[in-house]
Order: structure tokens, then C-alpha cells, then sequence
């Protein structure tokens, strides 16, 4: 009896690998969302490259992400590019795997339970109703995205560091500011380079980061900070290396301010969408017309969820996530060889037309009940990765929607805006995340409704 003929493998992903060494490094930094997006429109939901020295798979859609984040598969150890996970600090959850990572994220989510979450708002909604009368108040024209900036530190290092505004607060600000300079650098190591500048201010990221930890140690309080400092590990039962949390809560700095960037979108989708601004504004004030948020009061608009839930889909605020492959894989007719780089492509994943027609559209009625176009395939939306809360999914994943829901209540039930004339409102591709080029400029001013109520504010 003869013996069947061995399958024919599938052939590599099409695409190229670029320039000897550098490969197409120098376009990723460039525009690596143009530069992911232009190539699975060309090439479909894989494709093949070289960044940094390293053979690499893109793949994109909502197939690859269920790919991704198969861990049989996908590995984080030894993804992510050396100088990124330097500046990440190291051996944050990024790129830990197995009960290495379980363990840690079990400490993290301790600080983004429901319970917590709900203690939050509060914090977050005087935050950002303190800005926005500041912003007011200043009667000229501000550079909107650099003020986005500094809501978005502030808001995350009072409920989740317990870091109140003020000099120190002001430091890490122009920290990260240096950090993302240098995360968007090539990593050329030499004193000068942005990239060598940022590893310092890593450095004392990590010694402001790890004090904090051990303040936090010798006087518990109610902030995210002592929530996880308090959690006990699922497999020894003992507490959370100190310097471990300092590099997470780093991490997760890097994850909140990405918020920027959705603060960002919703002011300009309103900006172009005025019956979209005029629908939500009459959700808010039927259902929070004035006094404190609470989570609560935000669940309860759902064209709120459905505005929100459509920036996040469409701002641009990473390019890729990094994994490795365990094994060879087969996907979407190809092979992609064992020890390979594996990028996912989360905002051209959720630019699939097949899961969501004219993708660049912005339109709410996606999310609504009768559409639901991010239910048609599992892994259609998934804004902050996909995956259960102990798998790779952010840990923030609940806590960054209430910040931009709040952020769109504040705005809509209070304020109007005026965009300078003749600016560049552009995203500058080369920066995580991409800004308007020339920082919004803006003025805000007081409604008249606004301005009554706080003038009969005791």
C-alpha cells in the first residue's frame, strides 16, 4: 500500500524584508500605523518584514487576534524589541508568560476590581471638572493636547499611585514626556540620542515609582496603589515583590496616558459630527444634567457607551502589539516559522470592512443593538487586546472608557470650544499616541447654563 504524499507547506507571507539589518524598521517608526495599514490592504491579513534584525510576521483582523493571544502559540517572552522592554523597565507583563505572568496580573487587577473602578469616578470627574473650569477661566486660546496630557497623569496618579498634583506629579510629566520621545526613537546609544535620554528618565521613573511603593507600604490607603499592594499571590500566598509593582505601575502609566489620544479623537469626531454631538448632549443632560458622576450614572447612557466605544475603535494609539512564535503556524494560508516576530495589528484590526463597512467612517449605530457590528465575530473589537482580564488584555480595560466618558460628559454638559483657525489638525504619525500636529489649539468657554450653576455653588 503506497504511502500518501506529504503536504505540500504552506509558502511564507508575502511582503519584503526592507534594507540589510535595519530591514523596514525606519518606516515603522515613521508611521506604523500607515505603514501596517498600506500592507494588509496590499498584501490581506498577514504579511512579512524585517524590523530591527528580526524576521517578522504582521497580522491583522479579528482571526488574528484570536491568534495572538493564543498562548499555545503567541509567546511574550523574547518578543518585544530590547530597547522597548528597556524602557519599559524591564520585566513588566508585556512580556512575561505562564504562572509568571498569572501571578503578577493577579496583584494588578486587584487595583481594578468593580468596587475600585466605582471608588475612582469620583476622583476622575472633580479632576476633570477642575480642568475644564481652569481651561475656561484662562479665556485664551491652549494647546489642548499638551493640557489632555498632564487630565489624563493626573487622573492616574491620584486613584491609581495616590500621587496628588504638584512638583512631584510635575516631574513625571517631563519624564514621560522624554520617555515617549524616546520610545518612538530609533535606539542609537549614544548620550545625546533621544533614545539614551529616555533610559535615564526611566531610571528615575523607577526610583520615584518604587518610594512610592514603599510609602505605600508603611501607610496603606484607599488608591489603587494599596489595593494591589494588599492582593496575595493565587500560588504562594504571599505579597507582591515591592520593585515589581514599581515597574508596573510604570507600565501602566504608559497605558493610561494613551488616553490622551482618545480625549483627542472625541473632540474632533464631535467637532465633524454635529448631530452626533446634539444626540449625546441630550442623553447627558436627561440623564446627568449636573452633580457628581458615579459609575453608575455613566452605565447608564447608552449613546454614551456607543460614542465612546466608536473612538476607541477608530484612534490610533498603538500601532502593534509584540508577541513570538512558540511553534510554526499556520495561518491565513501561510507559515509563520517558529521563533518569528509576531506583530498584531490592533487599529487596522478594526478597520476590517467585512466586521465594520466604510471602517473609516466614524458612526456610533455600530454599537447600537440592532447593528452590533463588533459582535460578529468574538474578537471584532478589542481596543485594549482581547482575552479574559487575566490573560494580556490591559489591565485598565475598564478604567480608560469611564476617563473618556467622563471626559465627554464634563465637556457636553458644561462647555463649548472653538478650534483655532488655519491649524494643522492632522495626526503626527511618528508620536504614541498620534496628536493633531499643532496641539489643538483651542479656546473653551463656560455655557450659560454652566455658569449660572456655579455661580449658585456656595
Amino acid at each position: 500500500m503506497s504511502t500518501p504524499p506529504a503536504a505540500k507547506p504552506l509558502p511564507l507571507p508575502p511582503g519584503r524584508i526592507g534594507w540589510p539589518l535595519l530591514g523596514e524598521t525606519h518606516l515603522l517608526l515613521r508611521d506604523g500605523f500607515g505603514f501596517v495599514d498600506a500592507r494588509a490592504r496590499r498584501f490581506g491579513p498577514v504579511f512579512r518584514t524585517r524590523i530591527l534584525g528580526r524576521k517578522t510576521a504582521v497580522i491583522t483582523g479579528p482571526d488574528a487576534t484570536a491568534l495572538f493571544i493564543d498562548s499555545r502559540k503567541v509567546q511574550r517572552e523574547g518578543a518585544m524589541p530590547s530597547h522597548i522592554q528597556t524602557l519599559f523597565g524591564g520585566h513588566a507583563l508585556p512580556v512575561l508568560d505562564g504562572d509568571t505572568h498569572r501571578e503578577r496580573k493577579h496583584f494588578i487587577m486587584a487595583g481594578f476590581t468593580r468596587e475600585a473602578i466605582a471608588w475612582y469616578v469620583p476622583t476622575l470627574h472633580r479632576l476633570t471638572a477642575d480642568y475644564f473650569l481652569r481651561w475656561s477661566a484662562r479665556g485664551e486660546e491652549i494647546r489642548w493636547a499638551d493640557q489632555m496630557e498632564k487630565l489624563a497623569l493626573e487622573a492616574i496618579g491620584e486613584t491609581l499611585m495616590g500621587i496628588p498634583p504638584g512638583p512631584l506629579m510635575d516631574e513625571l510629566r517631563g519624564l514621560y514626556a522624554i520617555f515617549f520621545r524616546g520610545f518612538a526613537a530609533l535606539p542609537i546609544p549614544l548620550p545625546a540620542t533621544a533614545f539614551s535620554r529616555a533610559k535615564r528618565a526611566v531610571r528615575r521613573i523607577l526610583a520615584i515609582h518604587r518610594s512610592n511603593v514603599d510609602a505605600h507600604l508603611k501607610e496603606p490607603r484607599g488608591d489603587g496603589l494599596s489595593r494591589i499592594l494588599a492582593a496575595k499571590s493565587p500560588l504562594s500566598g504571599g505579597p507582591p515583590a515591592p520593585e515589581d509593582i514599581a515597574r508596573e505601575l510604570h507600565h501602566l502609566v504608559i497605558a493610561g496616558l494613551i488616553v490622551r489620544g482618545w480625549f483627542a479623537t472625541l473632540v474632533l469626531a464631535l467637532q465633524d459630527h454635529p448631530e452626533i454631538r446634539r444626540r449625546l448632549t441630550d442623553e447627558i443632560m436627561q440623564f446627568a444634567p449636573d452633580g457628581p458622576l458615579s459609575l453608575e450614572r455613566l452605565e447608564s447612557m447608552p449613546y454614551l457607551d456607543q460614542v465612546t466605544s466608536e473612538v476607541r475603535r477608530l484612534s490610533p494609539v498603538v500601532h502593534v502589539f509584540f508577541g513570538k512564535a512558540r511553534e510554526t503556524i499556520e495561518f491565513a494560508g501561510h507559515t509563520i516559522p517558529e521563533g518569528w516576530a509576531v506583530f498584531w495589528g490592533i487599529r487596522t484590526s478594526h478597520l476590517t470592512a467585512d466586521i465594520y463597512p466604510d471602517p473609516l467612517r466614524f458612526d456610533p449605530e455600530r454599537f447600537s443593538s440592532a447593528r452590533a457590528e463588533d459582535r460578529r465575530h468574538p474578537y471584532a473589537f478589542a481596543p485594549n487586546g482581547a482575552g479574559g482580564p487575566m490573560g494580556h488584555k490591559c489591565a485598565g480595560y475598564e478604567l480608560a472608557p469611564q476617563m473618556l466618558k467622563v471626559f465627554a460628559v464634563e465637556l457636553l454638559r458644561g462647555y463649548d470650544w472653538q478650534l483655532a483657525a488655519g491649524q494643522d489638525l492632522a495626526p503626527a504619525w511618528n508620536q504614541v499616541p498620534p496628536m493633531p500636529k499643532d496641539g489643538l489649539r483651542v479656546q473653551v468657554t463656560v455655557l450659560a447654563a454652566q455658569r449660572a450653576s456655579v455661580a449658585r455653588t456656595p
